[in-house]
Parts: structure tokens; sequence; C-alpha cells
């Protein structure tokens, strides 16, 4: 008995010491971070905290942008990778909580085929109009839908995105009619909302940022459920339309599932560091997103959470894939 005891001793202690050595040596080669979306839109975030990243981790990191049915191809391939902590996927709420609804044969499961690693950020949400719109705020929009039923579009990132859900919660808080019009990526609606082929859209803040100065977009409210120092004088959607509340709206980091533990612990160390560096944080207060740099167990519960109320919501709002 004694020596069997022994024997599970030593074993589990040249296992600890296995993962104590791994945890040294990972990286040892560069590592795929695979953003699933088209350059121009939430990929901006990923590069601006690359640098911090590759000097904490000793390796480069190479963007891999695999665009697609809103993300969901992308995330499809990093899930299917070596679980060996060398791919990683760069990935939001509108893909793996909104989009698997939304994708018939979708074959993937956010909580079975990733590792959590970090919840990194939430976007500053807006509603926003090209100036060729005659309405300059909330109120005004809702009474020009009524006066011209029919008319008004919107658009979003993709099917299932968060932008898709904020347009759906709109329109049932307000009883107004718009049609949907979805486009693959977030850099393709904010040239679309620029250019007035679209009346209305609900982007994250930072894909509108730029054109604000030259006044060819207006923000009407924020999404958020607080006001934005940064805009003072934009109210939120809520102060004029009780009872809106926004779809989840996360950016997180997964690793395909059965990655290791030591792997996933160095990640997020590397992510937390290049969250908290000075441009980025800069980057992140200027664009009104809030940095969030929590673990693996938040980010699980975050993402299983989500999963159940979209879900509800998706069925309630009747969305149809």
């Amino acid at each position: 008995m004694r020596i069997a005891l022994l024997r599970v001793l030593a074993g589990m202690a040249g296992l600890l010491i296995g993962c104590a050595a791994y945890a040294q040596a990972f990286p040892t080669k560069p590592i795929q971070m695979v953003v699933p979306y088209p350059p121009g839109g939430v990929d901006p975030y990923a590069r601006v905290m690359m640098p911090k990243m590759i000097e904490v981790l000793g390796q480069n990191i190479v963007i891999e942008n695999r665009p697609g049915a809103n993300g969901i191809i992308g995330s499809r391939e990093a899930a299917r990778a070596a679980p060996d902590g060398y791919t990683i996927l760069f990935a939001t709420s509108s893909t793996l909580v909104g989009g698997v609804f939304m994708i018939k044969d979708v074959n993937l499961d956010p909580v079975k085929d990733f590792a959590p690693i970090t919840l990194m950020f939430e976007p500053q949400q807006v509603l926003a109009v090209p100036a060729s719109l005659p309405v300059n705020n909330v109120k005004e929009l809702i009474d020009y839908a009524r006066k011209n039923p029919g008319k008004l579009s919107y658009g979003s990132s993709g099917i299932g995105s968060v932008f898709h859900l904020n347009g759906e919660l709109f329109k049932q808080v307000t009883g107004i009619f718009m049609v949907h019009i979805p486009y693959g990526g977030t850099g393709p609606l904010a040239r679309e909302l620029l250019a007035g082929r679209i009346d209305v859209a609900f982007p994250a803040l930072s894909n509108v940022r730029t054109f604000l100065a030259s006044g060819k977009v207006k923000v009407l409210a924020l999404a958020e459920a607080q006001r934005y120092a940064g805009l003072p004088d934009v109210p939120t959607i809520a102060e004029i339309v009780p009872g809106f509340r926004k779809a989840p709206s996360w950016i997180a980091m997964f690793a395909p599932a059965g990655t290791p533990r030591a792997a996933i612990e160095r990640l997020h160390t590397a992510i937390v560091a290049g969250l908290n560096a000075p441009e980025v944080r800069k980057y992140h207060d200027d664009n009104g997103s809030k940095i969030m740099a929590q673990g693996a167990e938040q980010l699980s519960a975050a993402l299983k959470g989500d999963l159940e109320r979209v879900g509800k919501l998706i069925k309630t709002l009747d969305i149809k894939p």
C-alpha cells in the first residue's frame, strides 16, 4: 500500500514538474492569431496589443484574417487546429453567441470546441446614421420611421451579430419597422453607412469615430447603460426609449479545446500585459471601450450565460437564419 502511494505521489510530482517545464518553455515558435473578420473592423484592436504580447512571449504573432459567415468560418478553423497553444482565436460575442444560432449546420459548439483564455474588453456600441438622413436625435428617427413606413434600412456585420440583435431590439421597443441588410463584417458596414446606402446602424464607436469630425456620420445615441465621457452630450438609447438593453457585446481570446492549462495561463499573462500597455489603454479610451482583462473562468461563465440569454432573445424576437 505504502509503495503504491509513493508511486502515485512520484507520478504527480513528475506531472507537476513537466507542466512547470512546459510553461517555462512555451512558446518556442510563432503563434497564429486567427481573426475571423475582414481587416479594418475589430482587426485594429488585435494589432494594437500585439507588440506587448510579442515582447512578453518572446515569439512573433502572425494575424490570419479568415472572414466569412459572421466569423463562423474562421472560428471553425481555429477550433480544429492542434490544441498546443500555437493557434488562438480573437473572437466576438457576435460570432460565438449570436452567430451560432443563425447558421444551419453550424458545426461549432463554442462551449465544447474552445478553451477560454481571456475576456478582453467590451466595445462602445452606438446608434449611428449618415449625414444625409434628416434626423438629429432618436426621437426624430422614430418619428421619421413612422412617417415613412418601410423606407428605412439598418445594416449589420452579419446575421446574429450584436449589430443585428440591437437593431431588432430597437425595433421591438420602438414599434418601428426597418429592413435588415447584413454585410460581411464591420468594415463593409461602416463604408455603406458612410455612403448613405443604409439609413441606420448600431456599430462600435471605433467603426465610425473617424467619420464624426467630418460630419459624415451622426451618432444619435449610445447603446450602453451609461453615457460615455468622450461624447458627454450623446444620450443613451434607454434614456429616450425605456426598456432598451443591448445584446451581449464583448471581445475575447480562445484556444482550441484541449490546449494545455500552462499554455492558457502563459497566453493570458501576455494578453493582459498587452491590454495594459499605455498605448493600448489610450486606444481603448479613445474608442470608449471598457478593458476587462478577466480570466478563463469569467470568460466561460460569460459565454454560457450569454448563449442562454441570446437563445431566448432570438426566439422571442422570432429571428430566423
